[in-house]
């Protein structure tokens, strides 16, 4: 029996467009391309002001793959906006198998969502400083499994590489500094800044669309490397 396809619903565009900075020939300039599902994620979410959990329905995917889509969209238009690069808004429908689907796509339509912690009950406010991590695979809007990870030892760089070997897409934490924030970004994920309180009450809240990150990244200098 054949395989389903998986269909990602997106607007079509009238024609394939590019857009160039004036004064340039496009022969001399490097172009950017913008696959359709990655502006259409862009499109719903930035300009129509709609939630990730709206846009991944109207979209027929999940809240990680509408995250990684806006992710790459967001980042090659801005690209292309501060380097003066031609920007090309590609027009093909896209339709994947399972068969050609590698497995980082694959992975995406699990969402991980990661609270440091302390007392597996509360979010630790301080990043850094945080002897667990709950994790929670999140399906359909649903949560399909809850694990308790072990934080790895406090040193520069540990944390944030520890995110992406555990495949969790989304840090939701009370402070962070700088440099965890841009490691963690750089690997493709979100960190949600200013929670505190119980995680599974921080979660229904993120899962519901409602959750958005308050204040910056802590700037201040301690022994804790990944908060400096």
């Amino acid at each position: 029996m054949p395989r389903c396809k998986k269909v990602r619903c997106c607007r079509a565009l009238a024609n394939e467009i590019i857009f160039k900075p004036t004064g340039i020939p496009l022969s001399q300039m490097e172009i950017i391309q913008i696959e359709i599902d990655e502006i259409e994620a862009v499109r719903l979410c930035d300009y129509e002001g709609k939630s990730q959990i709206e846009t991944a329905e109207i979209m027929k995917i999940s809240r990680g793959t509408i995250q990684r889509l806006l992710n790459s969209g967001r980042k090659k238009i801005l690209e292309g906006l501060l380097h003066q690069k031609a920007i090309k808004l590609k027009n093909e429908h896209l339709e994947y198998t399972e068969e050609n689907i590698g497995d980082d796509m694959m992975n995406n339509e699990i969402l991980r969502v990661g609270f440091p912690t302390n007392d597996e009950v509360t979010v630790e406010e301080h990043f850094g400083h945080c002897e667990k991590f709950a994790v929670f695979s999140i399906k359909d809007g649903e949560i399909v499994n809850k694990e308790i990870l072990v934080a790895p030892e406090h040193a520069p760089g540990v944390f944030p590489r520890f995110i992406a070997a555990n495949n969790i897409n989304v840090v939701i934490t009370g402070g962070m500094g700088q440099r965890a924030i841009d490691l963690i970004k750089g690997n493709g994920g979100e960190v949600i800044l200013g929670a505190c309180g119980n995680i599974e009450d921080i979660l229904k809240v993120y899962l519901e669309g409602e959750l958005y990150s308050k204040g910056s990244a802590c700037a201040h200098h301690h022994h804790d490397h990944d908060h400096e």
